[in-house]
């Protein structure tokens, strides 16, 4: 069988080093290499990985069958559209855009190219969001009255500072945050009508230098279903916490409450480092890594989110932004 080639173009993400190391572990993928803009975070991803940095012409010359973007957020456009011109599937870290002009160009690009565009949404692939979903679509919940979701974090500033940078990542915590709660609801059949949001920045929460980030925040969303759901997108974990945060989403029915923690599923360790919180459940990013091979190779995948999906979540957060600038509601329709 011949194996399926990768590239990751840009390493800015923290996620990008994961799933690097799930790839080169896979006997049927073959990751030819990978690009960067910096030569300092180049040069330590290639140590930290044994894969080879190259220039991005050289390296799509090679002809990947897919790429995986995990530059940061403002950089995902040239990116997808360079891997669209070599007719590379494409697999992109979200939110997937800063802007909404430029997710529907990244779009538009791949459609012309005939090849698929997938957002990387790693949390569809929970056990905990297929029970969930599979409840709600049997009805076991009876009418759904709210949902409740936060997704908390430590400040990014210790791993990768520019996540705080609104140029670069479009935003600050609501930018990184509010968008998996988001396409969690849309892929539980959920659709968003209106917006309201408040989005402010925490000085000891941010990086110097960025003291307008925003890193704590409440959205409010109204639902096609009448149903309201709120999230807290906050950056709120202090440095020392034993694990990066939280994903958790509570659904209200009238039929009962279901709580739903996607990283439940941990021991805690204590040793010479400290406190941690060592993970034992399903892991995510494979999940989602498989099926995006099965993109590469023409197969059928399950769960993975599509370009839509990241390009109407990302419609979401930018409303969130609007609406906490102008203090009023915004409307979808």
């Amino acid at each position: 069988m011949t194996p399926v080639r990768i590239a990751v173009l840009g390493v800015a993400h923290v996620h990008a080093e994961g799933y690097a190391a799930w790839l080169t572990s896979q006997p049927d993928v073959d990751v030819i290499g990978f690009a960067e803009d910096d030569p300092d975070l180049g040069q330590e991803f290639a140590s930290s990985t044994s894969l080879q940095l190259l220039p991005l012409a050289d390296l799509l010359a090679l002809h990947p069958h897919g790429v995986i973007v995990c530059s940061e957020t403002v950089h995902h456009r040239r990116y997808v559209e360079a891997a669209a011109q070599v007719h590379a599937h494409v697999l992109c870290e979200k939110p997937i855009a800063t802007s909404l002009a430029d997710a529907q160009a990244m779009l538009k690009t791949c459609e012309a190219a005939g090849v698929a565009f997938r957002t990387a949404f790693p949390a569809r692939y929970s056990p905990a969001v297929q029970s969930v979903r599979a409840q709600l679509q049997a009805g076991q919940l009876g009418t759904v009255l709210a949902y409740s979701g936060v997704n908390h974090s430590i400040a990014p500033d210790h791993e990768r500072a520019w996540f705080s940078d609104p140029v670069l990542a479009g935003g600050g915590a609501g930018m990184d945050h509010i968008i998996h709660l988001v396409d969690l609801l849309r892929h539980l059949g959920e659709r968003i009508e209106r917006v309201s949001a408040q989005l402010r920045p925490v000085p000891q929460w941010t990086i110097p230098g960025h003291d307008h980030t925003d890193a704590a925040g409440l959205v409010t969303l109204t639902l096609a279903s009448g149903t309201v759901a709120t999230i807290d997108p906050s950056w709120s974990r202090p440095r020392t916490y034993p694990r990066w945060g939280h994903l958790k989403l509570d659904v209200t029915g009238t039929g009962g409450l279901r709580s739903l923690d996607v990283f439940a599923e941990h021991l805690s360790v204590t040793n010479g480092r400290g406190r941690q919180w060592a993970g034992f459940g399903s892991d995510l990013n494979a999940g989602m890594l498989r099926d995006f091979l099965k993109v590469c190779t023409r197969g059928s995948p399950t769960l993975l989110a599509d370009g839509s999906a990241g390009l109407e979540s990302l419609r979401v957060v930018l409303a969130a932004y609007d609406s906490s600038r102008s203090g009023r509601p915004v409307s979808l329709s």
